[in-house]
């Protein structure tokens, strides 16, 4: 185990959980199935509860890559069960009211040995 697994990673999960919002993990299907007649894809997803914080991004951070309804999400790793996101899932959560689906472009985990936080870019549709 490496120092900051030892350090660090009891201390995301509980802030996020106190702090973070209500949100559904949305974990793309691992074996999808494409039909060439139709054109579409079918394979049920797995939906996972989770708690996460959500940032605004600014459009000029990383070289203006990102667009005005980009967001930044952190989500405790624990609360994925040694899952790493993958760009093929969303986040789903609710603000004002309204259901926001943040399909994930862009991801970052904080780890040593083992994930203690993950950190994504959402962009919402």
């Amino acid at each position: 185990m490496s120092l900051v697994d030892d350090i660090f990673s009891s201390i995301p999960a509980p802030l996020i959980n106190q702090f973070g919002i209500d949100a559904t993990y949305i974990k793309a299907n691992a074996n999808p199935t494409y039909n060439p007649t139709t054109g579409t894809v079918s394979g049920a997803a797995t939906e996972i509860a989770v708690k996460i914080v959500i940032s605004e991004l600014k459009p000029e951070e990383m070289q203006g890559l990102y667009q005005q309804t980009d967001v930044k999400i952190l989500i405790a790793a624990s609360s994925l069960s040694g899952y790493f996101p993958q760009t093929t899932d969303s986040i789903r959560y609710l603000q004002n009211g309204v259901t926001r689906t943040a399909k994930i472009i862009e991801m970052f985990s904080y780890r040593g040995d083992s994930a203690i936080m993950h950190s994504v870019v959402g962009r919402l549709s």
